[in-house]
């Protein structure tokens, strides 16, 4: 199965719906984020579940990349 890189998303405890923080290229990066955010979250993101997520269309990883700056 291809991984085309993962995504960090982030859901409040009340909510289904799940939103995408950070995009990686490796899975342990990605693992770290979420074992950080979890010990240390962000000031506005309070009472949040973290996971992890596979990109696994190529679609999808086009558009996640878009925006970056690298």
């Amino acid at each position: 199965m291809n991984h085309y890189g993962y995504k960090v998303c982030y859901k409040k405890q009340d909510s289904n719906k799940w939103k995408v923080y950070l995009v990686t290229n490796t899975y342990s990066l990605a693992e770290w984020h979420v074992r950080w955010y979890e010990r240390d979250p962000p000031k506005r993101l309070k009472r949040v579940v973290w996971d992890t997520f596979p990109i696994l269309k190529i679609s999808e990883y086009k558009t996640r990349w878009r925006g970056c700056p690298f």
